[in-house]
């Protein structure tokens, strides 16, 4: 049985404005699933990738916008936005609040399988 004390995780600087924190990894013990809080400063944004895997994001504070394929809109809290696997998705904060987002993927590790159609992939170190 892994219990993960949250407190005790790193926060991660993943690129200028987000930071992560994993709540399950495979890092962590995990093999089917991955879990990530993400704080996201006004202007930061997550460029077009995509995964082989399907994912979830849960907006728990705050407005993002969000691109799934040709689709963009904006996205507050309380509310879900599910991703298929394998389509190029993008997002970011355009608002004025820090948003605060929780993401789960159906893989252990979401950076292994990802790839990057525009700019650079996020710095993701878990220890």
């Amino acid at each position: 049985m892994a219990i993960i004390d949250h407190a005790k995780l790193p926060e991660i600087e993943m690129r200028q404005g987000v930071q992560g924190k994993f709540l399950s990894h495979q890092d962590l013990g995990a093999v089917g699933c991955s879990l990530l809080v993400n704080t996201v400063e006004p202007g930061a944004a997550v460029p077009l990738h995509k995964h082989t895997v399907e994912e979830t994001m849960i907006v728990l504070e705050g407005i993002v916008w969000v691109q799934i394929g040709a689709e963009r809109a904006l996205v507050g809290a309380d509310h879900t936005v599910i991703i298929p696997a394998h389509t190029p998705h993008a997002w970011g904060n355009n608002g004025s609040k820090t948003a605060k987002l929780l993401w789960a993927f159906a893989g252990p590790n979401p950076f292994d399988d990802s790839t990057y159609l525009e700019g650079e992939p996020p710095k993701h170190r878990t220890s």
